[in-house]
């Protein structure tokens, strides 16, 4: 599963590339470098024919979820309970890059994998909204993913799909209730265009979050750039 990734564009970038109308008004903004289950992700969703940035908690929590961070984008039409909330409340989640490890004897090097330009790119997933007793309410929201392939396999099994512009405008739309309309618009991630370089142990604390924990071993990233 994809475990660990990042959001580092800056929020004006992210209002232009993802045409976004409204930011919410809980939201306080701040890039990404070591987001982990549990943590709060901004993602993006469409109300009101509007494109909302909001905070949701990545990963379901309830019963019926046994892996709320990740869900297979092949599979998603196989259970009930994701076909009903994918049918309308589908998101899509910023990303940066994200993280895998190589096993190195018997360490295991954080490894970060990003698009060689890189963009920010746009990962299809849903979303989940539960009354809590206090009145409030938790948001949580899972990402889809894909086996991983190329120069994610050596690091990882799993890798985040991937929706182009025009699959963003699909898997966003309120007008689509059915998910088999929009599933065609999920891609994998073309890996040719990925490089994968080795980062610090920084990222296995999940409580640090500082630009060091995407940044790369100099010393090693041109032997490991692809």
């Amino acid at each position: 599963m994809c475990q660990r990734y990042s959001l580092t564009a800056r929020l004006p970038e992210l209002i232009e590339q993802f045409r976004i109308d409204t930011v919410d008004a809980s939201v306080s903004y701040r890039p990404k470098y070591n987001l982990s289950p549990t943590q709060d992700g901004s993602i993006v969703y469409e109300y009101g024919k509007e494109r909302v940035l909001d905070s949701f908690r990545w990963g379901f929590m309830p019963y019926w979820s046994k892996d709320g961070i990740n869900a297979d984008a092949s599979a998603i039409g196989e259970r009930l309970i994701y076909r009903r909330i994918v049918n309308k409340q589908r998101c899509v989640i910023p990303c940066c890059g994200f993280y895998g490890w190589r096993a190195d004897k018997k360490v295991l090097q954080p490894m970060r994998i990003v698009f060689r330009d890189k963009r920010t790119f746009a990962v299809p997933g849903f979303y989940e909204i539960w009354p809590r007793v206090d009145g409030g309410a938790i948001k949580a929201f899972t990402m889809l993913t894909t086996p991983a392939a190329g120069v994610v396999e050596s690091y990882a099994q799993r890798m985040p799909a991937l929706l182009d512009e025009d699959g963003i405008d699909a898997w966003l739309s309120e007008d689509v209730r059915e998910y088999r309309k929009v599933y065609p618009v999920i891609r994998e991630l073309p890996t040719a265009e990925l490089e994968a370089f080795p980062v610090g142990g920084y990222i296995n604390d999940v409580s640090l979050e500082v630009p060091d924990c995407a940044e790369p071993i100099r010393p090693a990233y041109a032997a490991l750039r692809r």
